[in-house]
């Protein structure tokens, strides 16, 4: 096949050399999908590099942005290197030498101190004094509120620092005046009240913060998840979903937009609103193919609209489309819960013993710690099997249960003879 021919053709090596041709020229994004669902057997490997490329040229421009002092344009695309694969320690690095290539401020002529010296003094300080701990937190907050922490003074700071510090029952304490004062203190007594397992409190915060403020991401957290979790916990899905719609209405950045429609999704789920879950994630997949969250997701909301066949190829397709390497989904660890879901669904209807074998393997290389769904993963195996002890299984899954708890319903439906019910 000649060069042009391979280049402009539309059969798998064409377009393997097409995409070669655009990595060459630094354009990995048309080479990404070009690769999408591509079936070659040099796919996946330019798959990885394509990710990479994509990873060196945000932390690339984020480095620029942060040294030409623009912060904001840099987070904007060290967040999009962090989807495509870049670890914590990247970013670090491409935040680090960003600032330390920024032009060197005029020397002025100040008297002489016996503090820490450097353009700012306070990176200077000890790595345990509470001014850098606080100045750290600060640092996390979107860049327009920094100077209302700020206002609020030390008072304050002594306060936000006592939930990391273990005292969060006293931090809620200490940070209820600074509440009155400014909205922007509720997202640390929030952050104490979650600490404190005082849920309610800390939903009302989430609440109020995002009404007075508008939902932020602060850190590696964005309050409007914060808030539907909480919400969620304490049985007040319908008021989540209320304010997550509020949210999404307000959100600009895409990356916020899919993160609050799949919390849409899920809160639809939540309440038993399968169709409209169904629709919601489903639409959502078709641009975020990836996203294992939302696999998992459309695969529960299809097994529990009686589409276990559907809901089993879902996962399949997911764990297969998504991993690169073994034990890697993309650029992510191997999902774990998604290997879960599949192996459980296989044994609830007694097929795929080969595929069943292989998955088991994968969980057992990559779990970190027993759960209560590995044992039911056991039971389900004895029950195939007719192992004696299976009775002893079912009874130490069931003790500790609550009668409302719904793993009391799985128990039911897969050993209803070891439970006394037929």
């Amino acid at each position: 096949m000649s060069f042009l021919a391979r280049l402009f053709g539309s059969d798998p090596d064409s377009k393997i050399a097409k995409a070669k041709r655009l990595m060459a020229m630094n354009e990995f994004h048309e080479a990404r999908w070009l690769l999408d669902d591509l079936e070659h057997e040099e796919t996946k490997a330019l798959q990885h590099e394509v990710m990479s490329g994509l990873v060196q040229i945000n932390l690339n421009e984020g480095r620029a942005l942060y040294s030409a002092g623009d912060r904001a344009r840099a987070e904007e695309h060290l967040a999009m290197a962090r989807e495509f694969g870049a670890n914590s320690e990247q970013l670090r690095q491409a935040r680090r030498q960003g600032r330390e290539a920024m032009p060197a401020p005029k020397v002025k002529k100040t008297p002489v101190d016996d503090g820490p010296v450097g353009d700012d003094p306070i990176w200077s300080l000890p790595p345990d004094d509470p001014r850098l701990r606080y100045a750290l937190m600060v640092e996390t907050y979107p860049e327009q509120l920094r100077a209302r922490l700020l206002g609020l003074g030390p008072d304050f700071a002594a306060a936000a620092l006592m939930t990391d510090a273990g005292d969060p029952t006293g931090a809620m304490k200490a940070l209820t005046p600074f509440v009155g004062r400014d909205d922007v203190a509720r997202y640390e007594r929030a952050r104490a009240a979650i600490a404190a397992n005082e849920l309610p409190a800390a939903g009302s915060e989430l609440i109020q913060f995002g009404a007075s403020l508008g939902h932020q991401a602060i850190g590696s957290k964005h309050t409007a998840m914060m808030m539907v979790q909480v919400l969620s916990k304490i049985g007040r899905a319908e008021e989540a979903l209320t304010h997550i719609l509020t949210a999404l209405d307000l959100a600009q950045l895409p990356h916020e937009q899919t993160m609050m429609k799949g919390a849409e999704a899920s809160l639809l789920f939540m309440l038993g609103r399968d169709e409209e879950a169904d629709t919601k994630a489903t639409a959502l997949l078709r641009n975020e193919s990836r996203d294992m969250g939302l696999v998992k997701l459309l695969s529960q909301i299809r097994k529990r609209r009686g589409q276990r066949v559907n809901a089993m190829a879902m996962l399949e397709d997911g764990l297969n489309r998504c991993c690169s390497a073994p034990g890697k989904c993309g650029s992510q660890p191997l999902d774990v819960e998604a290997v879960r879901m599949l192996i459980v669904m296989y044994l609830e209807d007694n097929i795929e013993a080969g595929r069943v074998d292989e998955l088991l393997a994968d969980l057992e290389k990559h779990s970190k710690q027993p759960t209560w769904d590995d044992g039911y993963i056991s039971a389900l195996q004895a029950r195939n099997t007719a192992d004696p002890r299976l009775k002893d299984q079912v009874m130490n899954l069931s003790r500790g249960l609550q009668a409302q708890d719904p793993r009391l319903v799985v128990l039911k439906a897969s050993f209803s003879a070891q439970m006394g019910l037929g």
